[in-house]
């Protein structure tokens, strides 16, 4: 392992949130805000620790797996300290756990709040909480092979170990390329979203800033009751359409471009996703028409739009499905275990580890009845090897398993077991409003420092997808990269 690539590596990593930071500072010094010292001071810290990590880099970074394990973890944990620079030095967040708490959330694009009044932050810090959103959906360590001249071939090894979450499939022949072509995507599908919603009569800021947590599902909204403020079922109707888009797989979107027919390899994941949330939808409508609602329209309209919402990781709020009947919120609760389409930009097990599941409870059954039987497990027209199907079901077991002992913690610390859960579940899961103490229209402020961090490391865990940062605290790990 050559320390001196992985340095320089975040060294540049951290000069470039430190460039982004310009763009939340211009607008500081436009709108005269309080917040121009709080992004002066974060852009000199990120920008001097950035160049002094680059003093003595190497002319080409030569990346090896176990070098691109350190990077990615140091990477996300060091963007977000910088992230909270901003938040802490501007006075409006109490203590620097909190401000953390914000820039992990928006990293790693979960949407939790430590914030009781949102509408109270000067515009700068609004677009710049937006803004960790956005390079979070797609990815730190993406946006670094986009913009990295030095990283090349090796950059492979980062694209692979930033997440399973992100599109992990190299269409191009060359990674820099893969990494622009869905970077592309995503701003084009943010720009047309926020033209709709301007069209729809928001104006360019709220319309900007909401079209970014969309298509990173991420939930952060410059209001207060978030899309609720709006009153607008058209508005809805959008959000909903590019929150189902987003809970897709990105490396589809070009394969479409291109009519390219290897998009019919990803058939059956994606009509499970959409048979979830379509069958999700059904029992929470029917629900709400019974037992709350008293049209079917009031009923459709909340219902699909929060399902959706929680399905796809993305948690903007419409209605405050805390007073919802105890049907609905197990619907909610399952939807924020699931999540959307591996390759998207929502979090939580994804859909695809959830069908290799029942598929391998099946072939179990099947061979139980005729023990003879040689089956195999096929998942959009492909057979799935051994190691893959054992990997996804060890991923659940993991996942559920720090869901419930990072609960236990939370628990311990005076939460009610219900909201214990569930916080755990949104910020593992990438949700972020949860239900009862931390719900819809609650933030997670009242909590416990303690309880804080444990927030923040479910929500890099959740992005991270545990392997990537297990794998650095196992000695073995050391002796081989050395």
């Amino acid at each position: 392992m050559k320390i001196r690539n992985i340095i320089a590596v975040l060294g540049n990593l951290f000069f470039i949130v430190g460039l982004i930071l310009l763009l939340p500072l211009a607008l500081s010094l436009f709108k005269h805000d309080a917040a121009t010292p709080a992004f002066l001071i974060s852009i000199a810290v990120a920008t001097v620790v950035g160049l002094l990590m680059q003093i003595h880099k190497p002319r080409n970074f030569n990346i090896q797996r176990w070098e691109a394990m350190v990077i990615v973890v140091i990477g996300w944990v060091g963007t977000s300290f910088i992230g909270a620079l901003p938040y802490y030095f501007s006075g409006y967040f109490q203590g620097f756990i909190n401000a953390l708490f914000e820039s992990v959330s928006g990293f790693t694009t979960t949407g939790a709040s430590i914030l009781n009044n949102i509408e109270e932050l000067p515009v700068s810090l609004l677009v710049w909480r937006s803004m960790t959103h956005w390079i979070g959906g797609m990815g730190v360590i993406i946006l670094a092979l986009v913009v990295l001249p030095a990283i090349n071939v090796s950059g492979r090894n980062l694209y692979t170990f930033e997440s399973s979450s992100l599109a992990n499939e190299q269409i191009t022949p060359k990674i820099k390329d893969t990494a622009r072509l869905l970077w592309s995507v995503y701003l084009l599908l943010t720009a047309i979203e926020t033209g709709l919603l301007m069209i729809l009569g928001l104006p360019f800021f709220d319309a900007s800033l909401t079209a970014i947590a969309t298509v990173a599902t991420g939930g952060f909204s410059p209001k207060n009751a978030s899309i609720a403020a709006y009153n607008n079922v058209y508005v809805e109707i959008v959000i909903v359409v590019f929150m189902v888009l987003a809970g897709l797989n990105f490396t589809l979107y070009p394969k479409l471009f291109r009519r390219d027919k290897s998009w019919r390899f990803y058939s059956e994941v994606v009509y499970i996703y959409l048979l979830i949330l379509a069958g999700a939808a059904l029992i929470v409508v029917i629900n709400l028409r019974l037992h709350t609602y008293g049209t079917w329209l009031e009923a459709l309209r909340y219902g699909v739009f929060q399902v959706v919402s929680i399905g796809t990781t993305t948690g903007f709020v419409t209605a405050d499905w805390d007073r919802w009947a105890p049907v609905t919120q197990i619907v909610l609760l399952i939807l924020m275990l699931i999540g959307a389409c591996p390759g998207s930009t929502s979090g939580a097990i994804k859909n695809s580890r959830i069908i290799l599941l029942f598929k391998g409870i099946y072939r179990e059954l099947i061979q139980l009845i005729h023990p003879r039987v040689v089956t195999t497990i096929q998942l959009n027209n492909r057979t799935i090897d051994e190691k893959t199907i054992q990997n996804a079901i060890i991923y659940i077991g993991m996942y559920l398993s720090f869901w419930l002992v990072a609960s236990l913690v939370v628990a311990m610390g005076g939460v009610p077991v219900k909201s214990a859960l569930i916080a755990v579940a949104t910020t593992l899961g990438g949700v972020g409003p949860g239900i009862g103490l931390f719900g819809p229209i609650e933030s997670y402020a009242a909590m416990t420092v303690i309880n804080k961090l444990v927030m923040i490391v479910s929500m890099l865990f959740g992005r991270l997808e545990f392997y990537s940062i297990l794998i650095v605290f196992i000695p073995t790990f050391w002796r081989r990269a050395r």
